[in-house]
């Protein structure tokens, strides 16, 4: 029976994509998803995912021989890109090192959009370098493969953004220059990522994972006014100004900082180039991956802003 190991099962994206599994899994296979803490999964997920077939196992990207002893055997692994900033890299070589010492044969990754850009990696925006990084170390492997290259998620909006907006006088301040940007739901990048693990993908292939359509921050900062009955503002500024805001105000510059008295909980660079990966285009494009890999039309931003209408 073929097996598919799904790591990092404890976090959002790989949660989406172990449900999604099973879900779509072929009844000859088997799933063993891992976590570095099995204990922080609410006990009635974790029964849910064992009643529908799957193996929890730990395993840490930091720990080869965790990962060695779940990727026996497998057909295919995941990595999902960390918070680990700085030790990205270093994480991405200590799954591809156990993938290939167990055998496997295909290694599916959860990239950025823009980890194509061909400047040199300091001159790129900050986001994608790490992701740059990985995608190569991942084509100089020799293992197959497959990479989504995930867009901005709308759950930002609501998760960093929105309970920043009181703290800043009603105002969503915006370095995204106006420009659209085809912003995804985590979820369907949860979706594709299962869909990829179980094959549904053709090999050495590289997919952007889209929303249904390009949008301004604007248009979705004035649908969710309309909607809460709030008059907010939207001001535009650029970044010099969005970074001495937010520098004066106490916003870390890393993401080891220290967050717990200020409602922006994204390091000043997180920040900025959230704006910049927009602003720069980008994000201008769409692309049908969601649904061709899910069968599942991508959600739109108003189906993600109503999901989460309670934090506005």
């Amino acid at each position: 029976m073929p097996k598919y190991v799904l790591t990092g099962v404890g976090g959002n994206i790989g949660s989406i994509a172990a449900s999604y599994a099973l879900e779509i899994v072929p009844s000859d296979s088997t799933l063993l998803f891992t976590t570095s803490n099995p204990d922080k999964i609410p006990q009635d997920t974790r029964e849910n995912w064992k009643e529908k077939g799957a193996t929890i196992s730990p395993a840490s990207y930091d720990d080869v021989e965790s990962l060695k002893s779940a990727f026996a055997g497998a057909e295919a692994v995941t990595l999902i890109s960390t918070w680990a900033f700085g030790r990205r890299h270093e994480q991405a070589q200590n799954v591809i090192n156990a993938a290939k010492q167990s055998g496997v044969r295909r290694i599916c990754y959860t990239s950025f959009v823009g980890a194509d850009d061909p400047a040199p990696t300091h001159e790129m925006p900050f986001l994608p370098r790490d992701h740059k990084q990985t995608e190569a170390l991942i084509r100089a492997s020799g293992l197959e493969f497959n990479i989504q290259r995930d867009f901005l998620y709308l759950d930002n909006i609501p998760n960093f953004f929105a309970p920043s907006w009181k703290f800043c006088g009603n105002r969503w301040l915006s370095n995204s220059g106006g420009v659209p940007g085809a912003y995804v739901a985590r979820e369907d990048c949860g979706r594709v990522l299962a869909a990829l693990l179980l094959g549904r993908g053709e090999p050495n292939t590289i997919y952007n994972v889209t929303g249904p359509e390009a949008v301004t921050d604007k248009e979705i900062f004035q649908w969710i006014c309309s909607h809460v009955g709030d008059q907010g503002q939207f001001v535009t500024v650029s970044d010099g100004e969005m970074k001495d805001y937010w520098l004066k105000r106490g916003l870390p510059t890393t993401v080891s900082g220290d967050f717990s008295q200020i409602p922006m909980k994204l390091c000043i660079d997180d920040l900025l180039c959230c704006g910049e990966m927009v602003a720069r285009g980008y994000m201008a494009k769409t692309s049908n991956t969601v649904e061709a890999l899910t069968g599942r039309k991508p959600l739109s931003y108003k189906d993600v802003m109503t999901k989460h209408k309670d934090i506005f």
